[in-house]
């Protein structure tokens, strides 16, 4: 009977530390989902990605246009001579352009989420190459902008850009400014005057 009891507490102790076991090492585990809950509400980071839809390589650029790794030298539309020295055009051209059927020009921009309450964690977003310029006011247009276009723009020129990318912040207003061309487009205003 003694053995038979000793046996029974054997077992006892022994489920009672492999359940410990699996218990902290599920927390060992879920610790880091906690935790990123509890600052962001949402249990994995996010990440959002865009591409280009036929990449071409940049090999630099200079006041007349983009150089291609195909040899072309590409002006953006509505620019006549783009900066010398960019933040922006050299984050936005890093991972190539895409040249659209319509002669704009898109590229990949790192955006830097820098809030730890912000659940992106990895975010490149697909912007309209021509139109990130004007708003941060780089380079020289064809035509200048009408004036509607420029009281939304940016009032930082080169913008907030670092070794993370550009700012979320900035990049929101950016956003924001584009739909209002498109929309200013969209009733017949010209986004150049």
């Amino acid at each position: 009977m003694k053995q038979f009891q000793a046996t029974r507490l054997f077992r006892r102790v022994t489920l009672g530390v492999l359940g410990a076991i699996i218990v902290v090492a599920l927390a060992v585990y879920a610790w880091p989902r906690i935790a990123h809950y509890q600052l962001t509400g949402r249990w994995s980071p996010i990440s959002k990605v865009d591409t280009l839809h036929s990449p071409v390589a940049v090999t630099g650029w200079s006041e007349d246009g983009l150089s291609l790794a195909d040899a072309r030298i590409v002006q953006l539309p509505g620019f006549r001579k783009l900066p010398r020295v960019s933040d922006a055009l050299r984050e936005v051209t890093k991972r190539g352009t895409e040249i659209a059927a319509d002669g704009r020009v898109y590229g990949l921009v790192r955006v830097h989420h820098w809030c730890g309450n912000d659940p992106v964690r990895e975010h490149i977003a697909r912007v309209d190459v021509a139109d990130m310029l004007m708003y941060l006011r780089e380079g020289e247009w064809s035509t200048a902008p009408s004036t509607e276009t420029l009281e939304f723009a940016s009032r930082r020129s080169r913008g907030r850009f670092s070794e993370w990318g550009w700012n979320v912040s900035e990049f929101t207003s950016f956003k924001i400014w584009t739909q209002f061309i498109c929309a200013e487009q969209q009733r017949g205003a010209p986004h150049f005057q």
